[in-house]
Order: structure tokens, then sequence, then C-alpha cells
């Protein structure tokens, strides 16, 4: 049987948590989360396929609210890893389609998975630090296949 989401993002949330010298992750989150106007948030859905992601780079604005769906449209699966990025949010949760999936809050996590043939992934976050963040699918050479980008927040 398949791990399931849930056991997925604990796994990513526990190695992160044992990264020598990452950068702390957002400190004022919760406050940051309850403030956000989420009848503003903005819905942006990247594509994963062999071997890209679609759109590939993402321009973004601190201050908004987001909800980001990973859906992998591809026949092996694939990781959304932007682990620098992840912990300069404000996250409220991560959650797996209604209504059969599930959802989990954490202070940061640092890639997301979404099971070939449609799996898919929903985070809902607060960006907070400008900058240029990587993304890169972890899996075996599919970064080196072009599954690579960045998110840029300004």
């Amino acid at each position: 049987m398949r791990m399931s989401i849930i056991t997925l993002v604990a796994g990513a949330i526990l190695s992160a948590s044992f990264t020598a010298g990452a950068a702390e992750p957002v400190a004022d989150a919760a406050a940051i989360v309850k403030a956000a106007n989420w009848d503003a948030m903005e819905t942006i859905t990247v594509e994963l396929t062999e071997h890209s992601f679609t759109p590939q780079d993402l321009k973004l604005k601190a201050g908004q609210p987001y909800r980001l769906v990973i859906k992998n449209v591809g026949q092996k699966d694939h990781y959304y890893t932007a682990a620098e990025f992840f912990k300069s949010v404000a996250w409220r949760k991560v959650q797996t389609p209604k209504p059969h999936g599930g959802e989990i809050k954490a202070p940061y996590f640092t890639a997301v998975e979404a099971y070939k043939n449609g799996g898919a992934v929903e985070l809902f976050f607060v960006t907070v630090n400008k900058g240029v963040f990587d993304v890169i699918c972890t899996i075996e050479d599919h970064k080196d296949q072009g599954m690579d980008g960045k998110i840029v927040v300004e």
C-alpha cells in the first residue's frame, strides 16, 4: 500500500528538523495567517509531468495569501522541492483534495510529492520573505532532464 500524503509530509517535516544550518521558519506565522484576507487568496496550479513543471517559474507578491495546487499529470511520481521557499512563508495548511484527503499543519515543509496519474496536493500559505527560490524534482535524474524552476517573491 502506498504511503499517505500525511506520512510523506510528516517525513518531510522530520527531515527538515534535522537539517544542519537551515534557516528558521517564519517566527510569527500564526499571526500572519490569522490576519490574512483568505477571501483574496490567489490560486495557482503547477502541473508536473515528464520532465517539467508548468509553469516552470512562479512570480508571487509578498503578503498575499495563496493556494498552490501541485498536480501530477505524468506517468511517474514527482517531487516539488523548494525547501528555502517553504521556510520563507507563513503556512496555513497542506491538504489533499476533498472529500477523501486529509490535512496537516506544520511550521514548514521541505518537499511535496504528488503521485503519478493525477495525484494532487494543495498548499495554503502567505508569502512573507522576498527573494528568488529554487524549485526542483529530487527523484533520480529528473532535475537534469528539466524539472527545475524558480519562485520569485516581490
